[in-house]
């Protein structure tokens, strides 16, 4: 598993470096004098106990000076795991790689408003994705008052592997998501954001590889509706509190709270709040979020004596949980009974924490054409602990065999993961 995960981040690592080679000199030598960009390279890596997964990202933006731009992207997810999925039945490590490539273009409209369209596809072993976006930004009272509108459309094929070469078709999930924003500029050293979200979910939201408990009898597919419709409200806001020093000149102050509802019964409430500090060349800073969530209608946190598939997950005494109506081939109205083993849906709470520094890299402004691009770049490096209470802290690879624990042993209050991030800004 190192040795995959190594290979892995030494090819992202080489692909980085082809990259920025290629990149650097195109702006000197070959583009118009009126066309700017900008790459973005970006590596992150999560750890938790039993999974790794290594993201390496790149970004590409050109844009001619009348405000036409096209962007180009692509990431790759790579997770090496100690089971596909919480309370599988082995837990035999397997690694994934998940693809994402995505394309798009904005045009300029009145001023400095816009309007933007773009594609993405992703794919992996057992899941595979394409959404198209919409989006336009009116910027109004020189731009004190931006205002953005758009929606998102996803087709997904869900599927389930069979073995190492085989797949099964599980189902489609069609996902609608529109977003409406409002930032506004109250003063010198305070900005303000409204935001609001809906995404409307239709079709197969099953985890084919999570089995469940019911009256004692496992049973290898969960059972959820094919409905789902999401609200979530955000606002924050960026304080600017000026310092008499040179060395800090200012500190930025950003608290942000976002709440989230759906028509399954779960909500949430997550505030966080971040401090910019400048040094120089430098820029630190500093996050802590809270994240707090309550449980589906058709979550089971507790159910007496029956076996559960791992520790902290639900569990069902009954049939299920009555959640609306289904209706078969022939029209018969019956209930539609609900159960899951996934304890994301149930009741739990996580607290993120994270320090960055970013450093413009001013220094290497005498070292000739190349140094001019570099002095104009930024570098970021961040690196943080994500802390999981419970259920959702116990979820990840702690199969049951005969209703006795394999593996890793559960946490008994919270657990944890670690997450680092590296970022160049490279203009072109």
């Amino acid at each position: 598993m190192r040795l995959q995960l190594s290979l892995l981040l030494a090819r992202a690592v080489a692909l980085w470096g082809v990259l920025l080679c290629a990149v650097i000199p195109a702006r000197a030598e070959h583009l118009p004098q009126n066309v700017s960009g900008e790459a973005v390279f970006r590596g992150n890596y999560w750890r938790d106990r039993n999974t790794r997964v290594i993201n390496p990202t790149v970004d590409i933006r050109q844009q001619t000076a009348s405000g036409f731009a096209v962007t180009g992207s692509y990431g790759l997810d790579a997770i090496t795991s100690a089971s596909v999925a919480a309370g599988a039945t082995s837990d035999e490590p397997f690694t994934e790689l998940r693809h994402e490539v995505g394309f798009g273009t904005e045009i300029p409209l009145v001023g400095k408003s816009t309007l933007s369209a773009g594609y993405g596809y992703s794919s992996e072993s057992d899941y595979f994705s394409h959404t198209g976006s919409l989006r336009t930004k009116i910027s109004l009272f020189q731009e004190n008052t931006i205002l953005r509108f758009g929606g998102d459309y996803t087709h997904s094929s869900v599927g389930k592997r069979l073995g190492p070469t085989g797949y099964l078709n599980m189902g489609i999930l069609h996902e609608g998501h529109a977003i409406a924003g409002w930032t506004q500029v109250l003063s010198r050293s305070l900005v303000a954001a409204l935001t609001y979200e809906l995404f409307v979910l239709s079709g197969y939201q099953n985890n084919p590889y999570r089995p469940v408990f019911v009256s004692g009898e496992r049973r290898e597919f969960e059972n959820l509706p094919s409905l789902r419709i999401r609200n979530a409200f955000s606002l924050s806001a960026h304080k600017l509190f000026g310092l008499p020093g040179s060395v800090v000149p200012f500190v930025v102050l950003r608290p942000a709270l976002r709440v989230f509802a759906d028509s399954w019964g779960v909500s949430s409430v997550s505030p966080e709040v971040a401090l910019h500090l400048p040094i120089g060349p430098f820029e630190l800073r500093g996050l802590l979020g809270y994240f707090r969530q309550w449980e589906a209608s058709f979550y089971r946190s507790s159910c007496g004596e029956q076996p559960r598939v791992f520790p902290g997950a639900p569990c069902y005494s009954e049939r299920g949980v009555e959640f609306g109506q289904t209706t078969d081939a022939s029209g018969q109205v019956s209930p539609f009974l609900a159960y899951t083993s996934d304890p994301k849906l149930g009741s739990y709470s996580t607290v993120t924490t994270e320090l960055q520094i970013k450093w413009r890299m001013t220094v290497f402004s005498r070292l000739g054409p190349i140094g001019a691009h570099l002095s104009r770049s930024v570098i970021e490096l961040s690196g943080g602990l994500w802390f999981a209470q419970d259920a959702v802290g116990n979820q990840f690879g702690i199969p049951l065999v005969a209703n006795e624990e394999v593996g890793v042993a559960g946490c008994s209050a919270f657990c944890g993961a670690g997450f680092a991030h590296l970022g160049l800004y490279v203009p072109l």
